[in-house]
């Protein structure tokens, strides 16, 4: 290799060092984002399709090892009781809307289109960087509830 193409390559790969480039994800990092985003959809969830005084209450809240060793998971499970409509499926499809809009606004993607008719529906939202992922099942009917789950790959800690 040449002299300048020993020069490029050694500036190319300090400047990845430089700029973080060549570490991978910690799970604190994919942890605070799946936190904070679940704090906002859930918040704003709750003003815009609970009922007076509807509070998210969290399930589960955790973090555990993977069979890799020094990784580990953050889960997060939380449930939201939806404001009763009219109209059950009606509940459900508004609430669908707003709960993609409430997590696409975070930066996520769908990976298929909702699942469900009627009275039930469910999707999963992924961001890549840090990488989190939601499923969001929603139901209508007596007790018409958003539940939210969260979790981040197995990553070291």
């Amino acid at each position: 290799m040449s002299t300048v193409g020993r020069g490029l390559l050694g500036g190319i790969v300090g400047a990845a060092l430089i700029t973080g480039c060549a570490r991978g994800p910690a799970l604190s990092e994919s942890a605070d984002r799946l936190e904070a985003d679940a704090d906002h959809v859930l918040a704003d969830g709750a003003r815009r399709l609970g009922g007076p005084g509807a509070r998210p209450r969290t399930l589960t809240d955790r973090t555990a090892s993977c069979d890799e060793g020094g990784r580990s998971r953050r889960t997060l499970r939380a449930e939201l009781p939806l404001r009763p409509g009219p109209s059950p499926v009606v509940l459900v499809d508004q609430a669908t809307g707003v709960t993609l809009g409430l997590i696409g606004d975070r930066g996520y993607r769908l990976t298929r289109p909702p699942r469900g008719k009627g009275r039930s529906r469910t999707f999963t939202m992924i961001r890549d960087a840090p990488e989190v992922t939601f499923t969001v099942r929603l139901k209508g009917g007596r007790k018409p509830t958003l539940t939210l789950d969260g979790t981040t790959p197995c990553l070291p800690g």
